[in-house]
């Protein structure tokens, strides 16, 4: 296989990069982690005191090393390692090595010495770049320029000027210890079809260190820059990259890094949590900056126009996304915590975002077979008039009422907020649920709203019934009136769930599902006919570690998921006839798809109580604070041996 230099630009670098990130995946999966302190055994700073301080997207993992030792602690890594499971695991791997077989020619290893190369830190961002000298800008002609009016000679200089001031640029660091030589035989193959593709190879030597330079032959490419040092792998795309890496490590640079990014310290400092480990993973985003920049470097006028409004209206007080992961040890087979830091005041846009403290029980209602359960309490009527505003900047005053509000009234009768959203409490639930028999479409999704007065609600549904008659038709469930719409037409795939879009109020809630056999559950669960999610002993033990969690602050969001459950839709599909039919057919034309059917017919699934006992509920919460929102994210450690 090869790749046509005319056709050449990044991409054998976007391939290593990756390949590299499959490889993080592939080595790494039960556990995501990293954070800004190095290794103890490692000469190499920690990444945010190497990269700029302007990095718009950060993502760094720890320690490599450390993430497969703790893989085979996990419940991932203990399943895969059972004698009942162990021979089917080791045939998908055997199915993954041998499709990375089609490659390993080009990278020049196999998947076994691909995924056994990183050992330490492994970071990986996205930035501006700084514009290339002008006598290293590539002074290729371009065909066709020649007959290019003046006019549009500046258009296009305008817009080449453009693109490269807001440009994006991206810096990969991998701590490959000893394994570095292995790592450069690849790095050094990906150079090879890039200077065939028509780059100019440099070099530039900084305190006895060579960092390579790749320079674009064509205007509207980025340059390549890489270095080794200490056993790591410094790889940059745009001028300068690899080279103001290698000065911070030397500290011969004076310009600020990421670690002294205000904005970066704040969340990341959020994101740390109560644990006494330190973050496996960190993350870091600035949507605004990169929303920003893409805009300015589009040239857009109709973007460029609407843009600044937003930015005026309160978008530039979002202040960026973070996160961190770690393993919690023995009771935690996992934690997260991510942090949205919001300026105040909450105003305009961001005047939709009115999270309140409140009860977060399930109702009744709520049958313990669900597969996930999530509780939100929100300021409804204050949102729904911050949207108001915002609209009212692009289509005139009182636009949700010339919009939304007076065609409502005239089509069905109803006074939007008078009748129905000052009914509401403020309380939004969602929940999912796997409808027999699997299907691809099993998943049922319901959300229900809390109601302050029900009766009042019936009325408001019956003035709606009376306007759409052929739309909306009753039924009856245990008692319960059900309201059902229109649902798909006779040619709906058979092997497909049929939706039937209904909803019912039971108690003080309005509830909307795709399934009326959830509703029956649901009325059933509420009668007490069926065991309720609040009745069981794995939502009991998730919400008493939840408060240990919180320490006292009280969230505006909840959820408990059986990741079990979700499991067993893709086990069955597995085992299903049809879905073994579908993936042979797909196979004719996609070796991957050809390759997972093969395994399938050669090894018989164990039974899915070898894979269910791996598998403990995981919660999930979020909170209010002054400078953003907060959530956080965990999975209870199973343990096998008592299922």
């Amino acid at each position: 296989m090869s790749i046509s230099p005319t056709r050449f630009r990044l991409r054998p670098f976007a391939t290593a990069i990756a390949m590299v990130c499959f490889t993080f995946v592939m080595a790494a999966r039960p556990a995501f982690s990293a954070g800004e302190s190095k290794t103890d055994e490692s000469s190499v700073p920690g990444a945010p005191r190497l990269l700029p301080s302007d990095t718009l997207v950060y993502v760094r993992l720890d320690s490599a090393e450390d993430l497969r030792s703790q893989m085979e602690k996990s419940s991932i890594g203990q399943m895969i390692n059972d004698p009942k499971m162990r021979p089917f695991a080791d045939q998908f791997y055997a199915t993954a090595r041998d499709l990375f077989e089609m490659i390993s020619e080009q990278v020049g290893v196999n998947l076994d010495e691909l995924l056994a190369i990183p050992h330490g830190q492994v970071a990986i961002a996205v930035h501006p770049v700084k514009p290339l000298e002008e006598d290293e800008k590539p002074r290729v002609q371009i065909a066709g320029r020649e007959d290019e009016s003046d006019e549009d000679a500046a258009r296009r200089e305008d817009r080449e000027k453009r693109r490269e001031q807001y440009s994006f640029g991206g810096t990969l660091i991998i701590d490959a210890g000893k394994n570095i030589d292995q790592l450069m035989s690849i790095v050094q193959r990906f150079e090879q079809q890039v200077v065939n593709g028509g780059y100019v190879r440099r070099m530039r030597e900084i305190e006895k260190t060579e960092v390579t330079r790749l320079l674009p032959g064509r205007p509207g490419q980025q340059p390549i820059e890489y270095f080794k040092k200490d056993g790591t792998l410094v790889i940059g795309v745009g001028n300068s990259t690899a080279q103001d890496v290698l000065n911070h490590w030397l500290e011969k640079s004076e310009e600020p890094t990421l670690a002294d990014n205000a904005k970066f310290g704040t969340i990341i400092s959020r994101c740390v949590g109560a644990e006494e480990t330190r973050p496996q993973l960190t993350f870091f985003v600035d949507p605004h900056a990169i929303i920003d920049r893409v805009i300015k470097r589009s040239g857009s006028m109709t973007a460029g126009f609407v843009w600044p409004v937003i930015q005026d209206m309160g978008a530039s007080r979002i202040g960026g996304i973070g996160g961190s992961s770690f393993t919690g040890g023995e009771i935690f087979e996992g934690i997260a915590h991510y942090h949205i830091k919001i300026d105040p005041p909450r105003d305009g846009v961001l005047g939709v975002l009115r999270p309140e403290k409140g009860d977060t029980t399930p109702p009744n209602w709520v049958p313990g077979s669900v597969a996930g359960y999530t509780s939100i309490n929100w300021d409804i009527e204050k949102a729904y008039e911050n949207v108001g505003k915002v609209i009212d900047k692009f289509q005139g005053e009182e636009s949700l009422k010339r919009l939304v509000e007076t065609p409502l009234e005239t089509r069905l009768g109803i006074k939007l907020k008078e009748e129905f959203l000052t009914n509401l409490t403020g309380r939004i639930l969602r929940v999912t649920w796997m409808e027999p028999p699997t299907r691809f479409n099993s998943g049922v999704t319901v959300f229900a709203l809390e109601l302050k007065d029900p009766i009042k609600t019936k009325s408001t549904i019956a003035q709606i019934r009376d306007r759409m008659p052929n739309q909306l038709t009753i039924d009856s469930i245990s008692g319960h009136v059900v309201y059902r719409l229109r649902g798909p037409g006779a040619n709906f795939p058979e092997n497909m769930r049929r939706p039937e879009p209904s909803f019912v109020i039971l108690d003080k809630w309005l509830i909307y599902s795709d399934s009326v056999a959830f509703l029956e559950k649901a009325a059933l669960a509420l009668a007490g006919n069926l065991p309720r999610l609040v009745e069981l002993p794995e939502y009991d033990l998730v919400v008493s570690e939840l408060g240990g969690k919180l320490a006292g602050d009280e969230p505006f969001l909840f959820s408990y998921i059986d990741g079990a459950q979700g499991l067993k839709v893709i086990y069955d599909l597995a085992k299903d006839e049809n879905s073994r039919r579908f993936i042979r057919q797909a196979g004719e034309n996609n070796i991957v798809a050809r390759k997972f059917s093969e395994l399938l017919d050669k090894n018989e699934l164990p039974p899915f109580s070898e894979f269910e006992k791996y598998f403990a509920p995981t919660g999930m919460f979020g909170y209010d604070e002054p400078d953003g929102i907060h959530f956080g994210f965990f999975t209870l450690r199973a343990d096998p041996d008592t299922n």
